[in-house]
């Protein structure tokens, strides 16, 4: 097949859970078809060339101004109160980039067009010359309806309750204008399948590099716990500020120098912040989470908002770690509570098992196993690339 992708950007450096999944599943299809990748970007950036040395053939928009902050954003924010499309769909909108996917459909044959993320369906609504699937990373509007049921502001509340319904309607529209999607959980796909549709949605599972995140032989220090995920994500935002607050001073109670470790890309300053606090580290972008990972006892993930599946989850059973996680938090994976992880949703639930786990080798060792045998057998990359690509082959060949 003759593929075209559209995103928001290149999926690079591989530091987040967007990119790791787009990039290894974009890369898996090269093995068996032509890939072209359409996004917001620069022809002589590194994210640039690291597309074409993966045997990806890239192509460039210049990017909207993407600035979060000022007078400016603001202003588009309280503008958008009158678009009948959500924020997420409005800010990322150009008749660059969509005059650029239209000539590129028109020089080329391709068989199908992949729309990399949710709100990028808004370029293919009038797209009629070749099959489109859409991709669903999450479904974005029970990320704002978490959003709406965690904030505590009554302004922020009732701005985001807005977005939230904006975005669900928009979901139940734009899945029409495919002929095919695909979900990464089972949950997230059966959700799809009640806007209306005329082709079955596809569960393609998030996946892990089993070569790249391996057991470590480096000594654990059982005083650490680690978190790993982009801090410029407001559900991970979220999650630290969750632990910090609500978990963490019942672990001080009992475990006075433990130590916390929140490793990942572009913390704002409220979360770096919370280095002040004596046990907690917020250490930004890292050139490799890996020897965070080994060093800790257990690994933690106290999520209260998200959507999707985890790939940090999958990376630290890769790396035979023992796994405490709320239930939101190890969504849309197939793992069992008390076998290969460790679900817990109130603090001091959750506070009690990381300290029963920390004294309990045995316990440990049972979970990292049974996790380590969890994603060797069923999330290895080269596998789910491979059901994407029948998949694929599917919707073009469909009526």
């Amino acid at each position: 097949m003759n593929i075209l992708v559209i995103d928001e950007e290149f999926p690079f450096p591989l530091n987040t859970g967007k990119r790791i999944r787009t990039f290894n599943l974009t890369k898996g299809l090269t093995k068996y078809n032509q890939v072209s990748f359409l996004a917001y970007g620069d022809s002589k950036t590194d994210s640039y060339q690291f597309m074409k040395d993966n045997k990806i053939i890239p192509f460039t928009v210049p990017p909207p101004d993407r600035n979060k902050s000022g007078i400016k954003f603001y202003g588009k924010l309280f503008t958008n109160l009158f678009s009948p499309y959500p924020y997420i769909v409005t800010s990322h909108y150009t008749d660059l980039f969509h005059k650029r996917l239209l000539r590129l459909i028109e020089e080329n044959e391709y068989d199908i067009l992949v729309c990399e993320w949710t709100p990028y369906a808004l370029f293919i609504k009038n797209i009629s010359s070749l099959k489109k699937i859409i991709v669903a990373h999450n479904i974005e509007s029970m990320i704002w309806q978490r959003y709406y049921e965690n904030e505590k502001n009554l302004l922020k509340q009732w701005y985001i309750k807005i977005q939230q319904q904006k975005v669900l309607n928009f979901e139940k529209n734009c899945f029409q204008w495919a002929d095919g999607a695909t979900a990464v959980s089972g949950n997230d796909a059966n959700i799809i399948k009640t806007f209306n549709l005329n082709y079955e949605p596809e569960v393609i599972e998030n996946g892990v590099d089993l070569n790249y995140f391996r057991p470590s032989d480096n000594l654990v220090d059982l005083n650490t716990l680690v978190f790993t995920g982009s801090m410029d994500w407001r559900p991970n935002q979220d999650a630290v500020l969750y632990f910090v607050n609500e978990i963490f001073p019942l672990l001080k109670e009992q475990r006075p120098q433990i130590k916390v470790f929140f490793v990942g890309r572009n913390p704002p300053q409220h979360i770096l912040k919370l280095n002040e606090i004596e046990g907690i580290d917020v250490t930004g972008t890292v050139d490799d989470v890996r020897g965070y990972i080994a060093k800790a006892g257990l690994y933690i993930v106290p999520l209260r908002i998200g959507g999707g599946s985890r790939l940090k989850i999958l990376e630290a059973m890769a790396m035979k770690k023992a796994i405490i996680s709320t239930t939101v938090g190890a969504e849309g994976l197939n793992v069992e509570n008390g076998v290969d992880i460790i679900l817990r949703d109130k603090p001091d639930d959750f506070a009690r098992a990381v300290l029963e786990t920390l004294e309990n080798q045995k316990l440990r060792n049972s979970f990292a196993e049974n996790g380590l045998k969890l994603v060797r057998q069923h999330y290895g990359w080269d596998k789910i690339s491979l059901k994407l690509n029948n998949y694929l082959e599917k919707v073009v060949q469909s009526k």
